[in-house]
């Protein structure tokens, strides 16, 4: 079975599946050991740990090498948060989606901030391109109405929601929701698996899955915490002047 089957089948589960979100090899090393089905990244974390702001401030380049490197030294599925794209050209688009392809990743975030009318073309441009050559990626359409406070968030998830399923998207990525009765709606009116990041009082496996989620996600959560954790080490050192709490 291939990694885009396992990946594909994991959205179809009565339960939902966390993902856990990697920026480096060790990072994604670390989530395989700890027995996750599948890997994530996290742009922000992988433009954060190389010095660069997210919101694609980093060169496809250089995301495609960490991309590259973690899939090598990995065995699981892995799924790459691909923002907008990294390019508002089609050619260019698709080349990046080939390179992922290339690579051996099994699916892609891809963001609609730019609005719904660019995001169905980019949508559909890489369909296009996908059934042309007979290759397969998940697309996980992540609409960022609420996160953009938006008017209306609710009616623009639901329109989008419809729009980019009957575009071919495989999933539906809501951002910034912390309201399960929202949640509830979104996965109600959708066939589509709904991935969702969870947030206090809406956090456990259980909550997420009665609100009829599929999928999920850590985002930039782990990363943060990871760093942290670190920062206090660091911190308590310092004070201590000892190294103990290292070992």
């Amino acid at each position: 079975m291939s990694h885009y089957d396992i990946f594909y089948q994991l959205h179809q589960q009565d339960k939902p599946f966390i993902i856990a979100n990697a920026w480096n090899v060790r990072s994604a090393q670390l989530i395989e050991k700890n027995g996750y089905a599948a890997i994530a990244t996290s742009s922000g974390a992988i433009a954060s740990s190389l010095g660069y702001d997210d919101g694609e401030k980093i060169p496809f380049t250089e995301l495609l090498y960490i991309v590259k490197r973690i899939k090598a030294c990995t065995h699981l599925p892995l799924s790459v948060d691909f923002e907008k794209g990294y390019t508002d050209n089609p050619e260019q688009l698709t080349d990046n989606v080939q390179h992922l392809i290339d690579a051996g990743v099994a699916g892609i975030n891809l963001e609609d901030s730019q609005g719904e009318e660019v995001y169905l073309k980019k949508l559909t441009s890489i369909k296009n391109y996908l059934e042309k050559r007979n290759q397969r990626l998940f697309i996980n359409a992540r609409i960022d109405a609420f996160l953009l406070k938006l008017p209306s968030p609710l009616e623009v998830t639901l329109r989008r929601a419809k729009l980019y399923q009957e575009a071919g998207a495989d999933g539906l990525f809501v951002t910034a929701l912390r309201d399960a009765a929202i949640i509830k709606s979104i996965t109600a009116a959708t066939t589509l698996p709904v991935n969702i990041v969870g947030g206090p009082g809406i956090s456990s496996v259980e909550a997420l899955s009665d609100c009829g989620v599929r999928r999920i996600s850590m985002a930039v959560l782990f990363y943060k915490a990871t760093y942290q954790h670190a920062e206090k080490l660091l911190q308590v050192v310092k004070t201590e002047q000892s190294l103990e709490p290292l070992y």
